[in-house]
């Protein structure tokens, strides 16, 4: 599950050749972890000093699967796969006619190229140039595991930069949170919206603006992902934007949860004929769907209403026939956006076509049975 309390901006997506997964990246090359047990630590789940942990597994399974279903949907094998076409239009909405139409072929390119993108940012691939990493860490990517590390605050404390120095007005005096423009702003998006600092439990001196902040984590909630613009107050005291910070917060119950397997390994033995493919998604898709969240954000210039960019916020699907409907009524603008027909996708595509090696002794394929609420999307023989 994920909310996103700023608008992201779209990243540029730029498809280049990919080498073989990098099984020696590491948690802390793609994100800054919060350290401690508490207050949004991830020591629980992450050693820092040995680089594992359950969400080093979750990395090398991510990256494991990605490059799996990055290789198996090429062209070549839509076209000549039933079961990978039959997938697309279950998810996608690309019409199974046999061998690729012009049209389909572009939109096959571009979901490719957007799983591509998330396999990158997730083995730290270099970019174009070949030397520097695509998705760089450059001081601005925190990973957090709960939501604790939030401290609310109300709308007349005076309002503080990046540096936690206090914001003056023109006479030098302290202006509270809610006489900042950008922060008056963020308040009025949603009635329901009060501020968080996260300045006193972590590096990271900012406000989150949304009605549960520190307590978000608190429910079943699984995660979110978020972009905010640091403010720096200038000379004068006056408010300035600096370079965004992004945010992922994992919450607890993302691993604890026992409607998801720890492991595809673990869902591939459930399944026998009729499971139905939602109960075998493993726990690490969570930290997946965030990717595409942090990947491709959530606004982007366009002058077409009917082919946006960025992905889906606030409006997002959850639910597997749900998005099977979405992919059918409206897959340009939802189902294509919706970064959990993607994981579904994967999930399945992982499935049909990972190795013994890769924990997945038994290939499955999955296909719609059923209409309306009786729908799901039921394993069969590969």
């Amino acid at each position: 599950m994920a909310k996103l309390l700023f608008l992201l901006c779209l990243v540029t997506i730029i498809l280049c050749v990919l080498s073989p997964t990098n099984s020696s990246v590491t948690l802390d090359q793609l994100f800054i972890v919060q350290s401690g047990g508490a207050d949004g630590g991830c020591d629980k789940y992450f050693n820092q000093a040995s680089k594992d942990g359950t969400l080093d597994d979750w990395l090398e399974e991510i990256n494991l699967s990605l490059a799996t279903v990055f290789e198996k949907i090429e062209l070549g094998v839509y076209n000549q796969d039933i079961r990978v076409r039959r997938a697309f239009e279950s998810f996608f909405g690309v019409r199974n006619r046999g061998k690729a139409s012009e049209n389909a072929q572009q939109t096959i390119k571009k979901i490719s190229e957007n799983i591509g993108n998330v396999l990158d940012f997730f083995r730290f691939a270099p970019g174009e140039d070949g030397r520097e990493p695509k998705y760089p860490l450059n001081g601005n990517r925190y990973l957090f595991c709960g939501s604790d590390f939030l401290v609310h605050q109300t709308e007349d404390t005076p309002a503080l930069d990046w540096e936690a120095n206090e914001i003056l007005d023109d006479e030098g005096n302290p202006v509270s949170i809610v006489d900042v423009p950008n922060y008056a702003k963020a308040l009025g998006d949603d009635p329901d919206n009060e501020a968080w600092w996260s300045g006193d439990l972590t590096l990271v001196n900012g406000y989150y603006f949304t009605a549960t902040g520190g307590e978000y984590c608190d429910s079943d909630n699984l995660g979110l992902t978020a972009k905010i613009d640091e403010l720096e107050a200038d000379v004068t005291g006056q408010p300035t934007k600096r370079k965004p910070i992004e945010f992922v917060i994992l919450c607890d119950h993302s691993f604890t949860n026992t409607e998801r397997p720890d492991s595809y390994k673990v869902g591939n033995a459930a399944i026998v004929a009729g499971t139905n493919l939602a109960t075998v998604v493993p726990k690490s898709a969570t930290f997946l769907h965030e990717a595409f969240h942090l990947i491709f954000g959530v606004e982007a210039e366009s002058d077409d209403p009917n082919n946006p960019g960025g992905f889906l916020e606030g409006d997002e699907i959850y639910d597997l026939g749900q998005c099977i409907d979405t992919a059918r009524t409206n897959p340009v603008v939802k189902a294509r956006r919706n970064p959990e027909n993607y994981v579904f996708f994967i999930t399945h595509m992982y499935y049909l076509f990972g190795e013994q090696s890769e924990g997945i002794d038994t290939n499955w394929d999955f296909g719609i049975t059923g209409r309306g609420s009786k729908l799901t999307y039921a394993a069969r023989q590969a």
